[in-house]
């Protein structure tokens, strides 16, 4: 009751404060008091402990298994041949009978992170400090795009945010940090560093690879063969016979289903393999489409193409929503706002479980997730339609704002 009490507060306030902005821009003295508030959420819930089943227990287990010497895309941790890997809290891990889901990137700032100190606290707090960056990056990019910098707290006030980052200590955080800074370098035009920026984040977890139409004809060759050469360099420790490792990814795809309305019944009409290529088709075209019509500096040509994707994967989690949440700064990514909101309840069914409750989430409470987004898309509609016959801009034009 207590985190549903703090977590509607924390949607309200930041509504108001939007709502409140638009009317009138307070002194830029506020500015930094509604940083430091954004701070000053994160830094109780950072320091807070870390439980055995936290996803950063494997996290730590898999950085601990690279200085062993093992591949960790070729251990299965419950193998008792690898007993000499654990610690208490790793050897009750909840995905201790599966392979590793992450990729190289994340991997390798695993091991980062377990050789300069062992402890998934310490882990969690530099996610922590790359969600205060990536703040600032929100603040610089907003100030570049000439936009007004009060549309930070559409990233630094989110509630999913806070939570995931600064409390659950989701390595997405340091994707979100990685994607915030290639959409910054791409409107300076270092189109190289942007390459860069991109291929970690994909590195990091494979969803912003939709993103890629984006930068076509926005970067140079060069750039792309940067981009590739960094991929390469990533997965080449990992590879096994010249092959990229994927993990535990087939493995998500054909048998693991959690919040998934499109998904589900798409793998039950065709294939779980062919719904997953309609997944990231979708996304791809919503960046193509996004590319054609949007300028990137746009946020929605950011969010929109992952939103899509996110919304026809087998499995979406409430921090996979974290990806698209710097992007939540105009009117054309509300919906996905709503979405940030309205996912939270879905952590019922994490305290259903331990009464037994099958772990799905129930119908009617994916009804009030997604419909909320639905609602909201078409308010947009309806005031679009009022917009034009006001003669006002397209939305292309707008999205620039």
């Amino acid at each position: 009751r207590l985190f549903f009490l703090f977590a509607t507060g924390l949607c309200v306030s930041q509504l108001l404060a939007v709502i409140g902005i638009r009317r009138a821009e307070p002194p830029r003295t506020w500015l930094w008091i509604a940083v430091g508030v954004a701070v000053a959420c994160r830094v109780p819930l950072m320091v807070g402990p870390v439980n055995y089943d936290s996803d950063m227990v494997r996290y730590v287990y898999d950085g601990r298994v690279q200085r062993f010497g093992y591949n960790p895309y070729a251990v299965v941790p419950s193998d008792p041949a690898l007993a000499h890997t654990h610690t208490a809290d790793t050897a009750r891990m909840p995905s201790r009978n599966a392979r590793t889901p992450y990729p190289p990137a994340a991997q390798l700032f695993f091991r980062l992170m377990v050789t300069l100190w062992e402890s998934a606290r310490v882990m969690k707090s530099v996610l922590t400090l790359l969600d205060i960056a990536t703040i600032f990056i929100v603040l610089q990019w907003l100030r570049v795009t000439g936009r007004s910098e009060w549309l930070f707290l559409g990233y630094a006030w989110n509630p999913l945010v806070i939570l995931e980052v600064a409390h659950s200590g989701h390595i997405d955080g340091l994707g979100v940090f990685w994607i915030a800074l290639c959409a910054y370098w791409m409107t300076r035009r270092r189109t190289s560093l942007a390459a860069v920026a991109f291929t970690l984040a994909v590195a990091t977890k494979l969803l912003p690879i939709v993103l890629a139409p984006l930068f076509l004809g926005r970067v140079k060759p060069r750039d792309i063969a940067i981009g590739a050469g960094a991929l390469l360099l990533l997965y080449l420790p990992f590879m096994t016979a010249g092959v990229m490792p994927i993990g535990a990814v087939p493995n998500v795809v054909e048998h693991i289903r959690f919040n998934s309305p499109i998904f589900r019944p798409l793998a039950w009409a065709v294939t779980p393999t062919g719904a997953a290529v309609f997944a990231l088709a979708a996304g791809l075209a919503a960046a193509a489409w996004a590319r054609w019509k949007l300028d990137v500096n746009a946020p929605a040509a950011w969010a929109w193409p992952m939103a899509v994707s996110l919304a026809c994967a087998p499995v979406i989690y409430p921090w996979y929503l974290l990806f698209f949440t710097p992007f939540l700064l105009t009117a054309t990514t509300l919906p996905l706002s709503a979405w940030t909101w309205t996912v939270l309840p879905v952590y019922l069914v994490w305290e259903w479980a331990q009464f037994g409750a099958r772990w799905r989430v129930p119908a009617w409470l994916m009804t009030v997730e997604y419909g909320a987004v639905v609602a909201a898309i078409v308010f947009l509609a309806i005031v679009r339609r009022s917009e034009v016959s006001a003669g006002l801009p397209p939305p292309a034009v707008q999205a620039q704002r």
